[in-house]
């Protein structure tokens, strides 16, 4: 991993800087803030992103990984950003620069014990870069989601005193995060890390109740805007040694602070008369009487504290083989000092990576690296006496470009959240990642003129 190459301070006068490189370094950047931003205009996510802050996403979001089944804690290299312990910026190669981008598109099935209905969605999934300060200290900077919401849910019953009902509970957006870790040696075997990210995003929720038997009372609607711009930290502990003739053993330990995010909430309630109460998903309201608004109030989420533990073993380039513990206290989530009855979760993940060689010049496919994994999850979210549970299998491949150390990879996972029973919804969904991971040594000190 480079650990015992002299380095030199970073951007000296006398590096080599690939010019040609940062344009097309720029030009990704640019093509995928575009798919981003075509994408991100989809799309329901999960109807259970309706609790808490949304869908939660781990800071796996890195297509590698995603491939071994989202093991993060204990997993370094020299050529990849590991946002998920930031201790192992570490053992980034001291002369290298990373760049790092992935896109992802999910295919849902979502269904209950008599209907079912599919929804996809796309968007930019991470970009993050990777280099060094010296030999014993790393750095790395990315943007990646947090959270997401996107749900569109009818419900109807009926009531004595005013015939049917039907409630339509409808939400989009979602938390984003720009982060900064460093990491640094602590002599051969040690590494700590930490990040500071700064969170931020709208998240917009909307309930219409209408009564379509009635032509005397009214339909009402609440919509609800939520903006928050607050920081998070993490931080992370790396053990690495030798275990063996090339064995090398990689022991990990995150940990996730308890922390305030703070935001302003709009809240707007009022009464409308819809042209189609009968299809309130695409409703055109017509105002009323406004029964409350009230804009710039102060909101607070109080995000609990996790922990997480992991171990991988590894042989040179060959294979290597990781699992993960995660824990988190969601039972301590707040919104505005409300406890919103969440559950604690936890999650295992097992994965590992085969490369046949690296050296090969007679066989392309002997030097793609090969991955598998799986991960189980409790989630934060128990209905009904049922805890929401997800499950899936992943797989991968890193293929090299030619005459670079740059690579494409790719991650598939196949899994599904949620139970049919009580009427809840379970989710069968297919998520599919690419990812640009360009790897090239920038800072090396030239010694001819």
């Amino acid at each position: 991993i480079g650990l015992g190459i002299p380095a030199e301070p970073l951007f000296r006068s006398r590096d080599v800087m690939k010019r040609p490189l940062l344009n097309k370094l720029l030009l990704t950047v640019v093509a995928f803030a575009l798919w981003g931003g075509l994408f991100g205009q989809s799309n329901v996510d999960s109807p259970y992103s309706m609790f808490g802050i949304g869908q939660v996403r781990n800071k796996t979001m890195n297509t590698r990984l995603k491939g071994m089944g989202g093991v993060t804690n204990a997993m370094s290299d020299k050529n990849m950003v590991n946002a998920g312990n930031p201790a192992s910026y570490a053992m980034i190669d001291t002369l290298s620069f990373l760049f790092d981008a992935g896109i992802y598109a999910k295919s849902s099935t979502f269904s209950t014990s008599n209907l079912s209905e599919r929804a996809s969605c796309a968007s930019l999934d991470y970009v993050a870069m990777g280099f060094p300060l010296t030999n014993w200290w790393k750095m790395a900077v990315g943007v990646q989601p947090y959270s997401s919401v996107g749900y569109n849910i009818l419900t109807t019953y009926h009531s004595d005193e005013v015939g049917n009902c039907a409630e339509l509970f409808k939400g989009e957006g979602g938390l984003n995060q720009v982060y900064w870790g460093n990491a640094f040696r602590l002599g051969k075997h040690f590494a700590i890390g930490a990040n500071a990210s700064f969170v931020f995003g709208d998240s917009k929720s909307t309930t219409t109740l209408a009564y379509p038997d009635s032509t005397y009372i009214i339909c009402s609607r609440r919509s609800r805007d939520m903006m928050v711009r607050s920081f998070m930290f993490d931080y992370g502990l790396m053990y690495q040694g030798k275990v063996g003739d090339g064995l090398t053993l990689n022991v990990g330990a995150t940990y996730n602070q308890k922390i305030n995010l703070h935001g302003i909430q709009t809240t707007f309630i009022r009464t409308i008369e819809a042209d189609d109460v009968e299809n309130l998903s695409s409703v055109t309201e017509y105002l009323i009487d406004t029964v409350a608004y009230t804009t710039n109030n102060y909101a607070v989420y109080s995000m609990p504290h996790g922990l997480g533990f992991g171990v991988s073993l590894q042989k040179n380039n060959q294979w290597k083989l990781g699992t993960d513990f995660n824990w988190t206290q969601w039972s301590a989530f707040e919104r505005n000092g409300f406890n919103e009855g969440l559950q604690d979760s936890w999650s295992v993940a097992v994965g590992g990576e085969f490369l046949p060689t690296s050296t090969s010049i007679s066989s392309y496919w002997t030097r793609v690296s090969y991955r598998l994994g799986g991960f189980y999850e409790q989630t934060f979210l128990n209905i009904n006496g049922h805890s929401i549970n997800k499950m899936g299998v992943t797989a991968g491949m890193s293929l090299p470009v030619p005459r670079t150390l740059s690579k494409v990879d790719l991650a598939l996972e196949v899994g599904n959240c949620g139970t049919k029973s009580d009427n809840l919804i379970k989710e069968s969904y297919v998520n599919l990642t690419v990812g640009v991971s360009i790897f090239e040594r920038w800072f090396i000190k030239r010694k001819y003129k």
